[in-house]
């Protein structure tokens, strides 16, 4: 019985010794053995390995790429821009003797990344001007119908972009007679040039205005001729290589050194955004001039050719009416021909009902031509 106990508190010794003798190495890490704080080794192929119990202390590290993500940071530029500028980069244990020795883990690492690259981005960017961060080639835009609305092409004014004329339809009434003197129209129309005249001054003021935007908008020593020396990669790529400088003292790799955001500072960004806004307005302002130029145009071609038609209608009917009514006095005069004493007396009654009604008192003579038919209405009696 004594020897069962003894046999298996020998087992549990074995087992626990061995439990601190050997230990495991994951594809994904990098472990340094350390016997008296001194390093003895690093192991960083993956498996089974064995240790001293007791003496050797193991620490573990990744081997993966590891992302260092900075806070925003107030940066000057050489062109005097205020600008808040965010960087992430990649990094690695590249070392992990010199790892250990100088910042002891992770948490350390990443603050003395902070300070390495925070330094570095603030060197390169306080030496160059704010469109080497944001471009990297001197490619050329192609202009938008709006941005060609700010620019003057050749020196000339523009007052807004190129509309289309409407055309007005308008067709003659048929069988008008055009020759006619035109001293038969009812009027002549009311003249549309000074409205059109207006509206197209007041075009080209707001084309005025416009094509001061684009000076508003320019940053100081910004034009549109300018030359990209370094260029964005050019700058992640000097970051890069002064951080990574710094960095392997510590043990540590710099690898994808990149700008996540550049943005103006919240007093300058007000102002830029009051100038777009301003930007805007004006070329709605441009294209609200150009139309109502183009719409006093049609409208005074409208009125011009409806006056022209109403005029020439006129003409028309007046032609048609006199000619119904010469006619009409044709086929009168042939009728009364035949009875030229029952023509006189129709003309007569006519007259009669025309100047006498129930209180006309009239005077006449005997011999008077009007009277011949009231006299024989009496009987003959004077």
């Amino acid at each position: 019985m004594n020897r069962r106990i003894v046999a298996l508190v020998i087992a549990i010794a074995l087992i626990a010794v061995a439990s601190l003798s050997l230990f495991t190495v994951q594809e994904s890490e990098q472990v340094v053995v350390q016997q008296f704080g001194k390093v003895v080794r690093t192991v960083t192929a993956p498996g089974l390995h064995a240790k001293l119990p007791f003496i050797e202390d193991l620490y573990r590290f990744p081997k993966l790429w590891l992302e260092w993500d900075g806070d925003p940071n107030q940066v000057t530029t050489l062109d005097k821009r205020y600008i808040y500028i965010d960087v992430f980069a990649r990094w690695r244990i590249a070392d992990s003797v010199k790892f250990i020795e100088t910042v002891r883990d992770i948490q350390s690492a990443q603050a003395r990344l902070d300070d390495v690259l925070d330094n570095a981005t603030r060197n390169v960017v306080a030496n160059h001007n704010i469109i080497e961060l944001i471009r990297s080639t001197n490619r050329q835009f192609a202009e938008t119908e709006e941005e060609k609305l700010l620019t003057a092409a050749g020196g000339e004014a523009i007052a807004a972009p190129v509309v289309e004329p409407v055309a007005v339809a308008t067709e003659p009434p048929a069988k008008i007679d055009t020759d006619t003197d035109s001293s038969t129209d009812s009027g002549a129309p009311p003249s549309t040039e000074p409205a059109v005249a207006a509206a197209a001054q007041e075009g080209a003021q707001a084309a005025e205005k416009v094509r001061d935007t684009q000076n508003d908008l320019a940053p100081p020593g910004l034009s549109a001729n300018y030359h990209i020396e370094v260029g964005r990669e050019g700058l992640t790529a000097l970051i890069l290589s002064k951080a990574a400088d710094k960095a392997a003292q510590f043990g540590i790799e710099l690898r994808d050194v990149q700008f996540k955001r550049i943005d103006y500072v919240e007093s300058v960004q007000t102002k830029v955004f009051d100038r777009m806004i301003s930007e805007r307005s004006r070329v709605a302002e441009a294209y609200r001039s150009q139309g109502q130029g183009r719409a006093a145009e049609i409208l005074g071609r409208m009125e011009k050719d409806l006056l022209r038609i109403r005029s020439e209608a006129f003409r028309t009917a007046e032609e048609i009416r006199g000619k119904a009514d010469g006619e009409a006095a044709a086929i009168y005069s042939k009728s009364y021909q035949k009875n030229p004493e029952f023509y006189q007396f129709l003309k007569t009654l006519e007259s009669y009902h025309a100047i006498m009604d129930e209180d006309t008192l009239l005077l006449l003579s005997t011999e008077a031509d009007i009277a011949k038919y009231l006299e024989n209405m009496n009987g003959g009696a004077p």
